[in-house]
């Protein structure tokens, strides 16, 4: 039996899912969720579209356990001061309470039992640190799944594109963290005995760091394509439409997909961008006459989206997987991206898809020309 913890949300809802219908999930582990079976139907209903993100359909009941308490200080700040420091400051505090937490629990469950080898640990990033050392001791088998790739290597390559690009340096997120929780993520993938990378990217930046390729468990993210509205029928006329779905920030590549564009008339060619913009947004209003600016829109409503555009574009510098890559080849589009990403292993270049190289306005405006 597997034991599922996560503080935060991203697909570990969808792990605690699969796991539970193959019928070896104890408890799952998490910080906000609707627990309900009841009123997961309400807010089906009702559209609610912040508490329809806190659950998913087929998972419910006494196997999750939900700790509101550890998210209430974020989602205040989240409110009061936006996706501010002080806010990812309350994420941090977040995932080393909830750590602490699922630490006694797995304490107190060998207590009581004695030894819990007949039982699996699997924890996500940032947030099992105290965790593993207490799975570990209990005599579990480990595993940690990354949600983006290594820390080192993140600092890495965001602190060249912080020197690199300095007006967009409010916007690279993954990149400065308190000393202590920050070592908690560098200690992490060592005190497991499986570490779970979602690409091929995020892989090579644990090989970086020395965790032994037989310790790496390949697992790319899935996306529920029914969900997803597809093309009904592809025809390219002008203007071309582009699209990015995502936080509008550098980490993901702004600066050049925004560079690359400029040169190009709105009667020929169109950039759409929906996403919370990162930081102060100073550095994005050079450029916002350049682009359709659309602000952030829910899973559901992008899910909808995407069948009115032509191409995907996501040019990121540092990207653990890139859900939105999936997601946009599920309705029908091709996808513009880099091989930071997930793409590198779903696109053949110039077949069913663009991959260009990080930090690169040319090779951007290459494929421009190539969809014009």
């Amino acid at each position: 039996m597997i034991l599922i913890s996560h503080s935060g949300k991203q697909h570990s809802y969808q792990v605690a899912k699969a796991m539970h219908h193959l019928g070896v999930l104890d408890t799952f582990y998490t910080s906000s969720y609707v627990r309900s079976k009841g009123l997961q139907s309400f807010f089906e209903k009702t559209q609610n579209n912040y508490f329809t993100r806190r659950f998913v359909t087929g998972l419910s009941g006494t196997m999750v356990d939900a700790n509101w308490r550890f998210e209430l200080k974020e989602i205040l700040f989240r409110k009061l001061y936006g996706k501010s420091g002080k806010t990812q400051n309350a994420v941090y505090n977040r995932d080393v309470q909830f750590d602490a937490y699922v630490a006694r629990q797995i304490e107190k469950r060998a207590q009581q039992k004695g030894d819990l080898k007949d039982m699996v640990f699997w924890g996500f990033q940032g947030s099992c640190h105290n965790s593993l050392i207490a799975a570990k001791k209990a005599g579990m088998i480990t595993v940690v799944e990354l949600a983006t790739a290594h820390v080192t290597a993140a600092k890495r390559i965001l602190g060249e594109e912080q020197t690199l690009q300095p007006e967009w340096a409010d916007s690279i997120d993954n990149l400065h963290f308190p000393k202590a929780y920050e070592q908690r993520l560098i200690a992490e993938p060592h005190l497991a005995d499986f570490v779970v990378a979602a690409s091929e990217f995020t892989k090579s930046t644990l090989r970086e760091v020395g965790i032994p390729e037989a310790q790496i468990l390949y697992l790319p993210l899935g996306v529920d394509v029914a969900e997803v509205e597809p093309k009904q029928k592809v025809v390219y006329k002008k203007p071309i439409k582009l699209l990015y779905a995502g936080t509008i920030t550098q980490r993901k590549g702004i600066k050049y997909l925004l560079e690359a564009i400029k040169p190009y008339d709105k009667s020929l060619i169109e950039l759409h961008l929906y996403g919370h913009i990162q930081g102060s947004g100073d550095a994005f209003k050079a450029y916002a006459a350049n682009v359709f600016y659309h602000g952030p829109v829910s899973q559901k409503e992008l899910f909808a989206l995407y069948k009115n555009f032509d191409y995907l574009v996501l040019p990121s510098i540092f990207e653990g997987f890139g859900l939105v890559i999936v997601e946009a080849m599920a309705a029908g589009l091709p996808v513009i991206t880099t091989k930071h990403t997930y793409g590198a292993e779903l696109i053949n270049h110039l077949d069913n898809g663009f991959l260009v190289e990080i930090r690169s306005v040319s090779a951007l405006r290459k494929v421009f020309d190539e969809i014009l």
